[in-house]
């Protein structure tokens, strides 16, 4: 699972279907229009699906703690930029079909 750093603090995130879910219903975008704009992310945007990824990671690891959104958002400009790379790199297949079959 990759990690990012908030606020110095590091965190995992999971890129899922749940994740990018909780984003959409977040910042008010809960449709088939909203996942169509998602590649347009605005970097006003940034905290919103930053805070999702972690949370979810930390609820699939059963953990009552959360990240917000706030928190994200007040952290260094660095960290949310390196955050917002690995996401997003995070979303990039890793493999093929045609790899995964051999």
């Amino acid at each position: 699972m990759a990690k990012i750093i908030i606020n110095g603090v590091e965190y995992p995130i999971a890129v899922t279907f749940a994740a990018v879910a909780s984003y959409l219903e977040s910042v008010g975008e809960n449709s088939a229009e909203g996942m169509e704009n998602f590649a347009k992310l605005p970097p006003s945007r940034y905290p919103h699906l930053i805070s999702a990824c972690v949370n979810e990671a930390m609820r699939k690891a059963g953990s009552d703690e959360r990240l917000s959104v706030e928190t994200v958002a007040d952290s260094d400009f660095f960290e949310v930029n390196a955050a917002i790379t690995a996401i997003f790199g995070e979303m990039v297949p890793k493999t093929t079909a045609k790899e995964k079959k051999s």
